[in-house]
């Protein structure tokens, strides 16, 4: 761009040097002898103008770098023509969060319109969380919940049926507290049941 924009310059001012003859412009009634105009050519010389670009030195420390990262600060320096490479060596457009292998030339110095070659791999797959429970093929359903039963009453004994009586425990059941066989005379599970 900044060639072209020279040579239109050049072109123009070129036009702008060229003499043209002057025009004679006579009084009126009076003869005047004719002027005589010479030119002289004038030469153009055309100069090219070549950008210089500059040298510059890519870090040795990228290895191991995002290709986020690598991209980000390779750009900074002012390189622009960036080909990242697969390790089967095909070219490939990373995800960013692919790891840098490799910088063809890191360490030295490059000019900044050169194509850097960047390697890059994909990161490893995290490892799988592990689980510290056994799977089972057919596990077991869950237990409904037991009913709690009632805290034992606390240990009552009757010397006889007029204490169970006295207690307001008569007639007392075999399993309830306070049962005993000494009260239950004919054995059928009641005791005091008179």
């Amino acid at each position: 761009m900044r060639i072209l924009c020279a040579v239109a310059l050049l072109l123009f001012a070129s036009a702008c040097a060229t003499t043209t003859p002057a025009r004679i412009v006579e009084p009126v009634g009076q003869a005047v002898p004719p002027a005589t105009t010479t030119t002289t050519p004038t030469t153009t010389t055309m100069t090219s103008i070549t950008p210089v670009v500059q040298s510059v030195s890519i870090p040795a420390d990228l290895a191991g770098k995002t290709a986020a990262k690598v991209d980000q600060d390779l750009r900074a320096l002012g390189l622009t023509i960036l080909r990242y490479v697969s390790p089967d060596g095909t070219q490939v457009l990373p995800d960013p969060t692919w790891t840098v292998t490799s910088v063809d030339g890191a360490g030295s110095a490059a000019r900044a319109d050169s194509v850097i070659y960047i390697k890059v791999n994909k990161p490893a797959p995290p490892p799988p969380p592990k689980t510290t429970t056994k799977a089972t093929l057919n596990p077991a359903p869950p237990k409904p919940p037991q009913p709690v039963a009632p805290p034992p009453a606390a240990a009552a004994y009757y010397k006889n049926c007029a204490a169970a009586k006295a207690a307001g425990a008569a007639p007392v059941r075999r399993g309830q507290p306070g049962y005993g066989s000494h009260l239950d005379r004919d054995g059928d599970g009641i005791g005091c049941e008179r």
